[in-house]
């Protein structure tokens, strides 16, 4: 099975996160093909694969544009394939209501933008990577996370996600794709 990880990331904890998929897709029999989405959004197509795993971070609220645009131009492809999209966002670290209806807002806008309904979604907590910000998003970092109660050391990154978690949504992911057809979407 080729399984296709198309990611995009801005600080370089998506592109982990990426990896990790792709790495467990593997160790789940598959063969992973990590790309980054760059240039025009026709460089990858999604019917070229027989699972189709998406990553983007949440910045500002917002999905990166690369991954939104390259979804609005393969939304009617990705139907056909198995596909599942992963979201990295720091608020998901939190546990709190509040928290989760955020995280959920965010999917349900990335799908009304796309057009695109992954058959499998999941929301994993990010990281501070303070020493990876530039001078004024470090600051304006710091000020937010001094409210929130979190790490303020910009000597040092704090990484949040469940890498269990990681794991288990890639090999969840291969297995969608094996099931027979009509069992595998819910």
């Amino acid at each position: 099975m080729d399984v296709l990880v198309l990611y995009a990331s801005k600080h370089g904890h998506t592109e982990k996160v990426a990896a990790r998929v792709a790495a467990a897709a593997e160790a789940a029999g598959a063969v992973a093909h990590l790309r980054r989405v760059a240039g025009s959004p026709e460089e990858v197509a999604p019917g070229d694969y027989d699972l189709v795993i998406v990553g983007a971070s949440i910045h500002a609220g917002r999905h990166q544009r690369e991954i939104v645009d390259w979804a609005v131009a393969h939304h009617t492809a990705l139907a056909l394939v198995p596909s599942a999209l992963f979201t990295v966002c720091l608020t998901a670290a939190e546990e709190t209501e509040e928290a989760r209806a955020t995280t959920r807002r965010y999917l349900d806008e990335f799908v009304e933008a796309t057009g695109w309904t992954p058959w499998k979604t999941v929301t994993l907590a990010g990281a501070l990577q303070y020493r990876e910000y530039g001078f004024a998003t470090r600051l304006l970092i710091r000020r937010l996370m001094r409210r929130a109660g979190r790490p303020t050391d910009a000597a040092h990154d704090y990484d949040y996600t469940d890498w269990d978690a990681v794991e288990r949504f890639a090999r969840e992911c291969v297995g969608m794709a094996v099931e027979p057809a009509g069992l595998s979407r819910g």
